[in-house]
């Protein structure tokens, strides 16, 4: 069954705040986050400005790169996911905050937050598909990637995922002295986080058009 656009745009806003949940949780695991989220995580650790600020700034740029990339083919309300990167990065700072009095000891545990931070994310990525308004900007620059280039999009997701990581390594190492942010559960969120996602929406009514006719 298709979907009004209110109820699109109410799905819309519960998979961004879910999916920063998961973001925030993946944090504190203190296992490494997801490959996108490494940069603003790292810069976030070596300067006064919050995660959420960075991410806005990050995502913002890849917009406009997508714009310098389309050139004319880039579509004005393109720019409409400026708004959707703002609440995306208010609701990163505010699960930030909501899990920052979260303890977690041992590396068992570490590991299952960092896991079930997975579920989060996958939870909110599955409800962002479902509403069907406006890709993140990070998956978007992707598209547009694989699209002037003419490559699989597979290809350029695995290849831009790697260079969010080696920059956050960079950086790490430049601004910190040390690695943080990277380690093993950013390359268990490569793998784990499609394959969630893949079975949402394999659920009954995820996999179906939500456009209305």
């Amino acid at each position: 069954m298709n979907l009004k656009f209110g109820h699109r745009m109410l799905l819309m806003a519960a998979g961004l705040f879910i999916m920063t949940f998961g973001v925030a949780l993946s944090t504190k695991a203190d296992l490494g986050t997801t490959p996108v989220s490494c940069i603003p995580y790292v810069l976030s650790l070596a300067s006064p400005l919050t995660m959420g600020t960075w991410t806005f700034i990050m995502n913002v740029l890849f917009v406009i790169i997508q714009y310098l990339l389309l050139k004319g083919e880039f579509k004005s309300y393109q720019w409409s996911q400026i708004a959707v990167i703002f609440v995306f990065s208010a609701f990163i700072d505010i699960n930030m905050y909501l899990v920052s009095g979260l303890l977690i000891s041992g590396y068992l545990m570490q590991w299952i937050f960092c896991l079930l931070s997975f579920f989060f994310i996958a939870v909110g990525i599955s409800l962002l598909l479902k509403a069907d308004i406006l890709m993140m900007a990070g998956e978007a620059l992707v598209l547009v990637i694989s699209h002037v280039l003419h490559a699989e999009y597979g290809r350029i997701k695995i290849f831009f995922d790697s260079i969010m990581v080696l920059g956050a390594v960079i950086l790490s190492f430049s601004l910190l002295g040390g690695l943080l942010g990277v380690r093993e559960g950013t390359v268990a969120a490569a793998i784990c986080v499609g394959m969630i996602v893949r079975h949402i929406m394999r659920l009954p009514g995820f996999g179906v058009k939500t456009h209305d006719k």
